[in-house]
């Protein structure tokens, strides 16, 4: 069914749509407010049966309503971008051939150290003339002074080399003796720091590493 009023072009023209597949029904009203509210009280199809919407005039106006069109697709949503459409050519482009960028360079740039491996032997050598440090003030430290020397030591591992982490063989040489633990108490020692988050354990390779927790790590 399909009735059309007069004043085909006016800026108060709108659609009324109901669709119902199981009955094999489609009705489709166009024309002036009016005249489909008319209609549709007439056959009955007043209240929230089927939807309206405004019908889009000659100058873009109108089209308010149910974002779907009346047969059942989602209008092109470029038609209503606001703005001029995109201009890929005025988007500057950034030609650089596979494998030209200068990462080392560019990290220096940035005021980054560049990652080296740390020298055991020299550190050890540094422990071995720098004041001991003081123990950490902590209630939840189990081993304060341990703990102070770990903290200094991790701090030269990761500011110094750019690294994250120490193995735990690392560590017993930097620190066994002077914290006086075997490798077994040392590393039940670091299991109490990790369980506290103040460490972070990475499995992997021959040996697990343990990584500072930066708040723990800023603490010192």
């Amino acid at each position: 069914m399909d009735k059309r009023g007069e004043n085909m072009g006016g800026p108060d023209r709108i659609r009324f749509r109901f669709r119902s597949k199981s009955d094999d029904i489609d009705i489709m009203l166009e024309g002036t407010e009016k005249l489909v509210n008319s209609a549709r009280s007439s056959i009955g199809m007043n209240g929230a049966m089927g939807f309206v919407r405004e019908i889009s005039t000659a100058n873009g106006t109108g089209g308010k309503g149910n974002s779907q069109s009346e047969d059942g697709r989602i209008p092109n949503i470029d038609e209503s971008l606001p703005g001029p459409p995109p201009d890929p050519s005025r988007i500057p482009s950034v030609v650089r051939t596979v494998g030209e960028l200068d990462l080392e360079g560019e990290i220096s740039a940035l005021g980054a150290s560049k990652q080296t491996d740390p020298d055991i032997s020299a550190l050890e050598e540094f422990l071995s003339e720098v004041e001991p440090p003081e123990p950490l003030a902590n209630v939840l430290s189990v081993d304060p002074m341990a703990e102070a020397w770990l903290q200094l030591v991790l701090t030269m591992v990761v500011r110094e080399h750019g690294h994250t982490s120490l193995s735990i063989s690392d560590i017993n040489r930097l620190l066994g003796d002077r914290v006086n633990k075997g490798e077994v108490e040392l590393k039940v020692f670091l299991d109490g720091l990790w369980k506290l988050g103040k460490l972070e354990r990475i499995h992997g390779g021959a040996e697990d590493h343990y990584s500072p927790n930066p708040s723990w790590l800023e603490s010192h």
